[in-house]
Parts: structure tokens; sequence; C-alpha cells
């Protein structure tokens, strides 16, 4: 099955100059941006393009211009690529994009949410007394024994992002977190990134904030989603009656990243499109799944990337349909050795008309899905015409090689 994911970053992708290039060739993304200036009541489109660094790493100017940098590259791809996603994910503040891009929020809505959001998490920030940071080259169960060992009452530090079977991010108090950080230099290869993050952010430092906006969040309608969205807190997609709630959650609670890509490895996803700046996510998800086909797209030449990419996979498409149709015809002409009329009629000229049908439906149909589907259903169908006319086996899988 070819089935397709958007993907969507969180915070710490931002930077000055994401999303102008979009901006300046195409006109939706240039609204979007005037929209979301409005909504706001604040510039930030100027924020975006060409403002201060430091005012783009607030966290209440971050989330909403993540947002809107992740939709500006959704409907920028959607005036040149043709591919609907079957399955919908987001890391942390990416999970809201996801949410708004499927229609849960609205735009308008999002916006007002991750500003909220934002503030929210700013004003739980005293004193810049807790951080973040990337760890790697260590295992999970270290990570975890030294989180217990170390944490007081008074100095939290706990697991806040599942990246990848190598890569975590802890967040806590700085003072056990420095603690921390000097055990696991010790380690052999490991490796520690601080992040440029505002705070600690999926802990229980964050309560506050997340009793806030589990407020905040019921003064914003829900809609019926496009399509599914994974949660960070159960790796699983939404539901309409539990999405204020795991929105809560997913503020104390750590992003089971690595888990959302088994899941969307496991339902059949083939290929993913990052839509936002950088390409962290598009990175995670070709390391742990290499045959997963992922792009990362916020730039009109992206766009052609995947452009090129899906020329290809129509030639490819065109080549088994050509096998498909060579195979239908030799499975006609190969002589019947059975003379019953009934099974006949039942396993020979019921499934060609229905072969016929489905090979035209092919012919027009660019859903991948679909294809895949009528493709293997075409190729059992065949198997039964020569299994009703008592093709001898070697000449069976003569024909059916041909497929």
């Amino acid at each position: 099955m070819n089935k397709v994911s958007f993907i969507f970053p969180g915070q710490g992708s931002q930077f000055v100059g994401m999303s102008k290039e979009l901006s300046n060739n195409f006109t939706v993304v240039k609204r979007l941006f005037e929209e979301a200036d409005d909504t706001l009541g604040i510039k930030l489109s100027k924020l975006c393009f060409e403002g201060d660094p430091d005012d783009l790493l607030q966290t209440m100017n971050a989330q909403p211009a993540l947002l809107t940098a992740s939709l500006a590259a959704y409907y920028a791809s959607r005036e040149i690529l043709e591919l609907e996603p079957q399955l919908l994910a987001g890391h942390s503040l990416g999970e809201y994009s996801a949410l708004v891009c499927s229609g849960f929020f609205s735009f308008q809505d999002g916006l007002q949410i991750v500003r909220k959001r934002g503030m929210f998490m700013q004003q739980t920030l005293v004193n810049g007394v807790g951080t973040m940071v990337a760890v790697g080259n260590i295992s999970v169960s270290i990570l975890e024994s030294l989180c217990q060992e170390i944490s007081t009452d008074s100095g939290i530090v706990s697991i806040a992002c599942h990246n990848s079977d190598n890569q975590y991010v802890l967040s806590g108090h700085k003072e056990p977190m420095s603690r921390i950080v000097e055990q696991i230099n010790r380690l052999e290869h490991s490796k520690v990134n601080y992040l440029t993050v505002s705070g600690p952010f999926h802990s229980i430092l964050m309560k506050p904030a997340a009793d806030k906006l589990a407020v905040e969040l019921r003064k914003f309608p829900l809609r019926k989603g496009r399509w599914p969205v994974v949660s960070n807190v159960t790796a699983l997609p939404h539901d309409e009656f539990t999405i204020y709630d795991l929105l809560y959650k997913q503020m104390i609670s750590p992003v089971r990243w690595t888990d959302t890509m088994d899941y969307l490895y496991q339902n059949g996803i083939a290929i993913a499109l990052e839509l936002g700046p950088r390409k962290v996510l598009g990175q995670l998800m070709r390391e742990r799944y290499p045959s997963i086909s992922t792009f990362s797209v916020n730039t009109s030449s992206s766009f052609k990337e995947v452009e090129q990419w899906l020329s290809k996979r129509q030639t490819t498409r065109k080549v088994t349909l050509e096998c498909l149709e060579e195979g239908f015809a030799a499975a006609l002409i190969a002589r019947n050795r059975n003379g019953d009329y009934k099974q006949h009629m039942e396993g020979v000229v019921y499934p060609s008309q229905q072969i016929r049908n489905w090979i035209n439906q092919l012919q027009d149909n660019k859903n991948d899905t679909v294809y895949d589907a009528v493709n293997t259903e075409v190729l059992e169908l065949i198997r039964t015409i020569l299994t009703t006319k008592q093709v001898p086996e070697q000449e069976q899988q003569t024909i059916l090689n041909m497929i």
C-alpha cells in the first residue's frame, strides 16, 4: 500500500526567513500570512520573514509562526502536488498544525490557541529555572534511571521526547539537569546538546500552563477532521471525544514520536511529506524507515523534487499496468482443460469482466490506495482464471511472472 502522510515540525525548527520565498511565489501563502497578521493583531509575517531571532524564539511568537509556516507549505503544495494523505502527525506544536490542516480547528482558532498556549508556557517559566537537553547514543533505560536517581521533589528531570531509538530529549530544572548532563558526558560516544527553547516543555513543570490551556481550549469549537491525526500522547489517531483532554496531557507528557513513526509505517505509509521549516522529522523518518519516501517541503524547489519523484512513479505504474494487461491476455488465450460450463462462467467469464472494468479504472485513477488494492485484486482474479482452466502449474507461473 502506498499511503501518504503529512508530518509537521515542532518548536525549535523556526528561523528568520522561513516561508518568505513561498510568500513571494504563492498568492495563497501571502494571503495566509495576511490572515495571521489580522487574526493575532501583530506583524507575524514580518517576524517570520525578517524579524529579530530573539523575538521569534519567544514561545508565544514561535508557536503561531510555526503553525502558519507549516500551513503555508501545505497550501502551496496543494497547488502543485496531487497527493491525498491518509494520516497526519505533528511533533509537539506540530500536532496543532496537523489538527488545523485536517480541519479539526479553523486556522484562525488554531492561531489563537497556540498563541495562548505559548503565553501560558512563558508565564509558567519563572527566572529561567527550566531547560531542555537533546541526548544521543544512550539507551532509554539509562536515561530513565538517571532521571529517577537525580530528581527530587524540588528538582525534576524527565524524558520529554522519544524522537528515535538513538535520540531523546530531557526536560526539567536546570540544576539537576546539569548533574545528569555531567554523568552522560562520561559515557563513551554519548552526545548532549542544550536546546534553544525557553522552558522545560513536556514535563510536569508545565502543569500550571496546561491547566490554563484546558480552560482556553473549550472556548474553541471542534470540527470534523478530514484526515486522522495521530496524538503525541497515545501514538494513535485522535477521536472527537478526547482531543481536548489529550492536548492538555500533551503539555505534561513525553512526545511519543518513535511510536508515531511506527504507527505510520505499520499502517502502510510509504510517502511522508514534512510540511514546514527545516528537515528534522524527515531525517528521523529516513533513519528509522528508509523504505518510506520522505520529503521536506518548504520551498518551491522542494516541490519540484517531489514532482520528479511522482513523475517517475507514474512511469513505473504505466509499465506495471502494461504487464498486468499482458498477463491478463495470456491467461485468456491459455488452453482451457475444464469442460464444466458453470465453473467456466464463475471462474473465467465473470472474473474476466471484472478485470476489464478494473483495468479501465486503473488507467484513469491516480489514487495510490485504489491502485494498489485493485492491482492486487486483478492479480488474484488472474490466478482464479488460470486455476479454473486447469492450466499446468509451470505455465501458470510463467504467466504470473509476466505481471
